[in-house]
C-alpha cells in the first residue's frame, strides 16, 4: 500500500497534536501571575454568641423557682424591646454550668443598649439590659469585635458571674 500525501499530512498533524496540547497547558499553567496569599482567606471570624443564664430564687426559701415549680418553657416570654419575641431553655441536666437556669442567647453582633424583659406565668418578672461596645483589635483578620458590658438586671436584687460567653444571673425575687 502506498501512503497518499493527504494521510500522511492527517497522521502528522494527529502526531504533534498532543504535544501541542501539553506544550500550551504548561505555558498556561507557568504564565500565571502569583500574588500573596490572602491569610485571613478561609479564617472564620466569628466567637461563640454569647448566653445569658437566669437562676429565679425565692427571696424566702433560696429555692431556685424554675426547677421547684416545674415551669415549661412555654410559660415563659422573652421580649426583647426593640425587637420581636424569643424562646429560651431551662437547663435541667445536673452538674451542668447553667443548671436550673434560663438560658438563651442575646443580640452581640452590633454596639447598642439592649433590654429583655422576661416574664414567668407565675407572675415573676425580671428586666435585664447590656451595652455592646465595639472594641478595637490589632488582628488583621479581625479588625474589631463586640464587647458585651454592664450587664445587669433593673428591677430585682442580684449575682452575676461570668465565665467565657456565658453570663450567669443569680436572681432573688
Amino acid at each position: 500500500m502506498k501512503k497518499t500525501p493527504l494521510t500522511r499530512s492527517l497522521t502528522k498533524k494527529f502526531y504533534y497534536l498532543p504535544l501541542i496540547l501539553l506544550f500550551i497547558a504548561s505555558l498556561g499553567s507557568g504564565c500565571k501571575k502569583s500574588s500573596q496569599p490572602d491569610p485571613c482567606d478561609g479564617v472564620l471570624n466569628e466567637g461563640m454568641p454569647t448566653q445569658v443564664g437566669l437562676i429565679f430564687l425565692d427571696g424566702q426559701t433560696g429555692e431556685n423557682i424554675l426547677l421547684t415549680k416545674s415551669i415549661d418553657t412555654a410559660a415563659i416570654t422573652i421580649i426583647p424591646e426593640p425587637i420581636d419575641l424569643k424562646r429560651g431553655v431551662i437547663v435541667k441536666q445536673p452538674g451542668a454550668p447553667m443548671y436550673g437556669a434560663l438560658a438563651f442567647a442575646i443580640a452581640d453582633t452590633k454596639e447598642g443598649v439592649f433590654k429583655y424583659k422576661i416574664d414567668i406565668a407565675n407572675g415573676a418578672s425580671a428586666t435585664l439590659s447590656y451595652t455592646n461596645k465595639e472594641v478595637k483589635t490589632t488582628d488583621k483578620c479581625r479588625s474589631y469585635y463586640i464587647s458585651v458590658t454592664d450587664p445587669k438586671i433593673e428591677d430585682h436584687p442580684f449575682t452575676v458571674s461570668r465565665t467565657g460567653s456565658r453570663i450567669i444571673f443569680k436572681i432573688t425575687l
